[in-house]
C-alpha cells in the first residue's frame, strides 16, 4: 500500500512540473505574438469588417491556403460565414472556424 501512495506522490509532483512548464510555454507563445491571445479578437476584427472583400491566409494540420481572397459575410465568436470568388459568375460560400485562420489583409 506505501508503494502505491510514493507513486501517487511522484506522479503528482510530475504533473506539476509539467502543469508550469505548459503555462509557461503558453504566456511565453501569447507575449511573442505567435499565439493569439483568443479568437475573440481576430472575431472582432471580423465583425468591422462585415461586408467588405479581406485576404485570409489559412492553416489547417497538413497544409496552408494563403491569399484566399474573400466577402466576409457574418462573423461570431468561433466561426466565419465569407463568400469567396471561383471565377465568372461563381461564389461558394464557406464556415471558416477562426482558429484555422492564421492572418486577415484589408483588401
Amino acid at each position: 500500500m506505501e508503494t502505491l501512495a510514493v507513486f501517487g506522490f511522484f506522479a503528482f509532483i510530475i504533473v506539476l512540473f509539467l502543469w508550469s512548464r505548459v503555462q509557461r510555454l503558453e504566456r511565453i507563445l501569447r507575449e511573442n505574438g505567435i499565439r493569439p491571445k483568443g479568437s475573440g479578437d481576430l472575431s472582432r476584427r471580423l465583425a468591422e469588417m462585415t461586408g467588405q472583400t479581406v485576404t485570409l491566409s489559412l492553416h489547417s494540420d497538413g497544409w496552408d491556403v494563403s491569399g484566399l481572397t474573400c466577402r466576409v459575410l457574418d462573423c461570431d465568436g468561433e466561426w466565419a460565414l465569407v463568400r469567396a470568388d471561383e471565377g465568372k459568375k461563381k461564389e461558394r460560400d464557406m464556415l471558416l472556424r477562426l482558429d484555422s485562420v492564421k492572418s486577415v489583409k484589408k483588401t
